[in-house]
């Protein structure tokens, strides 16, 4: 069977191609499974899933890891590889997550957040400052550099929630307009 493409969106649909491909038996899973679901039923195969997202380069593989931590029993540690490799989906997110819900260190997110090509860096540099003790300092020079994301609006939260200058998200902005 030819490996399918990841998704962004994991459906009980994806699951079955999922465990097919992994030699599973996808008559096993029910319209209302989720990720326990597939946790109870297929721990076999969960070295298996590990590989599959941690090669994959399509869909959301941050978020799959994120998941495999938080319902399946992967490591965090393996989990935080594959999130700082993901090319897709939402890895500046996800490291934010790790860091509120999995004991993720700040400065490993960070690092994630500052390489990701993807997803939203300026926001969640921002939601880094407010929830987790990021400096205001750093989150400022991400959300300068960045080219995805919610820029404008990022630089509007840090002067409202972390202190920034109004000055500084005035020329943020300016940078961004015209960009």
């Amino acid at each position: 069977m030819k490996r399918p493409a990841c998704v962004s969106v994991f459906d009980v649909r994806f699951g079955r191609r999922l465990i097919k491909y992994f030699g599973g038996d996808p008559a096993l899973i029910e319209d209302h499974w989720c990720w326990p679901e597939f946790a109870e039923a297929f721990p076999h195969l969960r070295e298996k899933a590990e590989k599959y997202f941690e090669t994959t380069r399509t869909g959301d593989p941050a978020w799959a890891a994120y998941n495999m931590v938080d319902r399946c029993g992967s490591s965090r540690e393996w989990a935080e590889g594959t999130i700082m490799r993901a090319k897709s989906g939402h890895p500046a997110w996800i490291a934010y997550r790790m860091v509120r819900n999995q004991g993720s260190s700040r400065e490993w997110a960070e690092g994630v957040i500052e390489r990701a090509k993807t997803g939203d860096s300026a926001y969640y540099a921002y939601r880094m400052v407010y929830n987790c003790a990021s400096s205001r300092e750093w989150a400022e020079g991400v959300i300068e550099r960045v080219k995805t994301g919610s820029v404008m609006c990022s630089a509007r939260r840090m002067v409202e929630d972390c202190g920034s200058s109004l000055e500084w998200a005035n020329t943020v902005a300016n940078r961004h307009a015209w960009s």
